[in-house]
């Protein structure tokens, strides 16, 4: 019998390379792991001795949990077993017992030579996981802070201060995300943009406008752009924008959320996740559970069942009693698997349960397979039958994903609600079958032109919502306004003849007009009924007013620079 093993691109085997990966995690969680074997061999003494105490027996108590819960995944299943004896051993009390103590003492010194004599060591060093961060400006002081503040946030990182260069960067090793300075490049940035918008996967670019103002944001909006960034942003922050743009844009096959107060346990899962298009967020302090759950917008949470002050089943109950994550999948880690446990585990609302120590196939398996029933069911929850976008529901979930993602960041999000025209007249004139077909071809419109890190969704009837990440008001007006040039340009077959269509529209901003979704809807709303009243067919910023006399006028521009055209548009 023959065993084929894949190789990667350095010539080691899958089985290989995940074994390197798990020896070096464990070569840098050691020194913690055996910190624990030293506070369990003090509270052994202790216990020889007459004098432990009940602070020193819950620390002990403590150590070997985790120990217990970890070595079994680093292969150190003996430890397993002696950790798990020793966690009994202080469970019981603290009283003086002197053959309980000679059995510890025995325990903890075979521990430690468990622990100490199988060493593992990985033969070559872990593959470089950081994205690739890409630079393009100048080549001056600022531009090697950045160089450097990226490397400290584990992005491997590239500059280029010219066109040529930058285009042999992105052949040599496409980015992963890119900060261009356009004022740097001028019509060349612009150019540069357009080509990494057509990259696929899209690479997200985080942009710089010197001080070229609106009409550079509304042409770099239109070739592009991911987001704006101030000319004064320090180096952490522009790092700290292009991390955030990276994570907005990644494909994942799922969001999880992982607490456990162990380390170890948390790098392990780190490493069982990272090739399977899991983005893992892992959190050590279960106190900071819910404001990590809201920010992350997790599709499932990995709970570990035992932590000091708020556990694991606590934490669940939490989930439960709130009505918007009350949904959301929960997968306990417990080293218990009595029956009484199991049954407080599922009594508390978990969806499932897995044995310390993890075997990583077997939680890996658990996890894809939840997610996949996580995702057939909200692809029928939050999916618009008809136009195929998300829903309302879903939008405000993502909405809520990305202000917390922008607050972070310090970035803008604007929302703009889309109103096709007359649409009741068309429904009535031409059939809803039209109707249906006018709102179809508009969220498709929507959906190919507007970016990954925006959310477009059917909101209501005839009504379209878009969040805009990285835009502000204004930017948002330019980027409607350039998908209703595209919408009237449609043409639709009826029995009467063809029919051209547009929408009006109102963009809000968050922390501008509101800082609640609903407040925004308000503000967007009131705008696009004012564009409705004064003909439709037009995008008007929330707070717009026709000036005194209440007069306005219809105007046609003629003029052949774009530029200039953009510009007396808004």
């Amino acid at each position: 019998m023959s065993e084929h093993r894949a190789a990667t691109p350095d010539g080691k085997s899958t089985v290989e390379q995940a074994q390197s990966s798990i020896a070096a995690i464990w070569d840098r969680v050691r020194p913690t792991v055996l910190e624990g074997v030293a506070v369990i061999e003090e509270a052994v003494v202790a216990l020889l001795e007459g004098r432990l105490g009940e602070e020193e027996r819950a620390a002990a108590e403590r150590a070997a949990h985790k120990i217990a819960g970890s070595a079994g995944t680093f292969g150190f299943h003996r430890a397993t077993g002696l950790a798990r004896d020793l966690e009994a051993l202080f469970a019981v009390g603290t009283e003086h017992d002197e053959q309980a103590g000679a059995l510890g003492a025995d325990n903890v010194d075979a521990l430690r030579r468990e622990l100490a004599a199988r060493i593992p060591s990985p033969t070559n060093a872990p593959a470089e996981h950081g994205a690739r961060l890409l630079v393009v400006r100048p080549a001056d002081e600022l531009s090697e802070r950045i160089g450097s503040t990226a490397i400290a946030h584990g992005l491997q990182h590239r500059s280029a201060d010219d066109l040529a260069t930058a285009r042999h960067a992105i052949q040599s090793a496409p980015p992963d995300v890119v900060l261009l300075d356009l004022s740097h490049l001028a019509g060349d940035g612009l150019t540069l943009l357009t080509e990494l918008d057509a990259m696929t996967p899209r690479v997200p670019v985080l942009v710089q406008v010197g001080d070229g103002g609106f009409v550079d944001r509304v042409e770099a909006a239109r070739a592009g752009a991911t987001a704006f960034l101030p000319t004064a942003l320090s180096p952490g922050r522009m790092v700290e924008a292009a991390v955030g743009g990276l994570e907005r844009t990644k494909q994942v096959a799922g969001r999880l959320l992982a607490v456990d107060d162990d380390p170890a346990l948390l790098a392990i899962l780190e490493e069982l996740f990272r090739d399977h298009a899991l983005e893992l967020t892992t959190l050590s302090d279960p106190s900071r559970f819910w404001d990590v759950l809201e920010e992350t917008a997790p599709d499932l949470v990995l709970l570990d069942l035992d932590m000091p002050d708020v556990g694991g089943l606590e934490l669940c109950r939490l989930v439960r009693a709130d009505a918007h994550w009350e949904t959301l999948p929960v997968l306990v880690l417990t080293a218990s698997t009595a029956a009484d446990s199991l049954h407080d585990v599922f009594a508390a609302g978990a969806d499932d349960f897995v044995a310390k120590p993890v075997v990583g196939p077997e939680l890996l398996t658990r996890v894809l397979n939840r997610l996949e029933r996580v995702r057939l069911y909200r692809q029928l929850a939050e999916t618009d039958p008809l136009t195929g976008l998300p829903n309302r529901r879903k939008f405000a979930m993502d909405v809520r994903r990305l202000r917390a993602m922008a607050s972070r960041y310090d970035q803008p999000l604007s929302f703009a609600l889309l109103n096709l025209d007359r649409f009741k007249r068309v429904n009535d004139q031409h059939g809803h079958t039209t109707g249906d077909a006018l709102l179809q071809r508009l969220a498709e419109l929507l959906a190919r032109s507007f970016r990954t890190e925006d959310v477009v969704a059917r909101w209501s009837g005839e009504e379209l919502a878009i969040a805009m990440y990285g835009m502000r008001r204004d930017d948002g007006v330019a980027r409607v306004a350039a998908m209703l040039e595209a919408f009237r340009e449609e043409t639709f077959a009826t029995a009467d003849g063809p029919l051209n269509a547009t929408f009006s529209a109102g963009v809000a901003q968050f922390g501008v007009d509101g800082d609640e979704l609903h407040q925004l809807y308000r503000r967007a709303d009131e705008a696009c009924a004012q564009a409705k009243a004064i003909g439709g067919d037009r995008v008007l910023p929330a707070g717009w007013s026709p000036g005194a006399d209440d007069g306005l006028m219809d105007v046609i521009i003629v003029e052949d620079d774009p530029v200039l055209a953009s510009l007396l548009t808004h």
